[in-house]
Formats: structure tokens, sequence, C-alpha cells
């Protein structure tokens, strides 16, 4: 009898012991439990980059081919999702965060927005309305191969959304009165499949711009050929 009593005091007092572990235990984690269900509550953040194509048309028509100027904007969309992220803080008081890639979304393309210039007088059987309009029926695709393009080459995209997210961690680091010494954002890259280039019908010799920075060119044969830059650099943003 005595030996069960000793042995259901020791029980307890383990159990005590154990409990208060792992009451202290959580009570530690709880921010981490905290933000990490606010971030899964927020769900995303999202990026738009606001870019404007143009390029000279020169297709072929009967008569006289004509030059137009086709010019239309976009904005290219991009998620980053929280829900997937993970949080950890170390000894060191830094606190690191790991979140999936970056994806993109489908770009938005106004579907009654092409200004052009004719700049040279012809006479055919197609208007002028008409080649417009047969241009910026490209601009959706063309706007899903910049997004992809630049989701892959871009370096400005990462740093934006780091950025971002270590602002909104900050804000809720400082309202759960948890300190730390610096934070560490981790976002991984992957092979982007890039769509392909809609043929455009570019004057010869001439280029298309997204925002100023060439993505094609038409050589003296008739080719279309993509001139992006080689280095990576941040897609211009206008008025900068």
């Amino acid at each position: 009898m005595l030996k069960n009593v000793i042995a259901l005091v020791i029980a307890v007092a383990i159990g005590a012991v154990g409990y208060s572990w792992w009451m202290k235990k959580d009570a530690e984690e709880s921010p981490l439990n905290v933000m990490v269900t606010q971030m899964r509550t927020r769900a995303i953040v999202e990026h738009e980059r606001h870019v404007t194509v143009w390029y000279k048309a020169c297709p072929e028509t009967k008569g006289v081919n004509p030059q137009v100027m086709v010019v239309w904007p976009a904005k290219l969309n991009y998620e980053l999702d929280l829900a997937e992220t993970k949080l950890s803080l170390g000894a060191d008081g830094v606190l690191r965060a790991t979140t999936p890639p970056i994806r993109a979304d489908d770009p938005s393309v106004p579907s009654e927005v092409g200004e052009y210039l004719a700049q040279t007088s012809f006479w055919t059987l197609e208007t002028e309305q008409a080649i417009v309009m047969r241009e910026m029926q490209k601009a959706t695709p063309l706007a899903r191969h910049l997004t992809a393009y630049f989701l892959r080459n871009d370096v400005g995209l990462s740093a934006h959304f780091k950025e971002e997210l270590e602002t909104y961690l900050r804000g809720m680091l400082g309202a759960l009165r948890v300190p730390v010494t610096r934070i560490e954002i981790e976002i991984p890259t992957v092979e982007v499949k890039i769509p392909p280039r809609p043929d455009l019908s570019l004057c010869e010799g001439s280029v298309a711009l997204a925002n100023g920075l060439a993505f094609a060119r038409r050589q003296a044969d008739g080719m279309i050929i993509g001139v992006y830059p080689k280095a990576a650099a941040a897609l211009p943003v206008p008025g900068l």
C-alpha cells in the first residue's frame, strides 16, 4: 500500500513538472503561433507591376504596307502565399521566415485600350482600326509572356516582397512585444516556364518596348527575336 502511495506521489510530481514545462514551452511559442495564425488569415501578399508596351507595327496588307504605332498598358500581377510561410525564432533573437516561391497571377490588360498613330497614308481593304485591334488581340498572351519573364529575371520582385513581408512581421512583433535582433527572409527561386511570345508585326529594324526596356526586335530577314538584357535587372518603373 505504501509503495503504491509513493508511486502515486512520484507520478503526480512528474506530471506536475511535465505540465509546468509544457505550459512554459507553450507560452514561449505562443507569439509565433499567433503570428502564423495571422499570416494564414491574411493569406497572400500581392504586388502589381504597371507597364506600358509600345511598338511600331507593319502588317502585310494589299497595297502599301502601313506603319501603325500600337500602345497599351498592363498590370503584371504577382503573389506570395503567407499561409505556407514557416517561422522560427532562434536563441540568437533572429526571426527566420521561409516562404513558398513567388507565383505569377494572370495579368490585367484593358480590353478597349489601344492608342495608335498611322504614319503612312495607304489604301487597303483593312482599316487602321482593324489593324490595331488585330495587334491588341496579342496583348493578353504578350502580357503573360512578360509576367513570366520578369518573374524569372527581375531581382526587384523578390526584394519588394521581402521588404513588405519584413514590415508586416515587424508590425506583429511590436504588437506582441517580441524582441528580435533581425529578420531573415528566404524566398526560394524555382524554374519559371515562360509562355511563348506572340508573333508581333514589327517593322523592319524596330523594337518592342515595355517601360522603355526592349524585349523584341525584327531583323532584316523578317525574324522576330528576343532582345532581353542578359543580366538580371529590376523592371523600370514609370516616372522614376
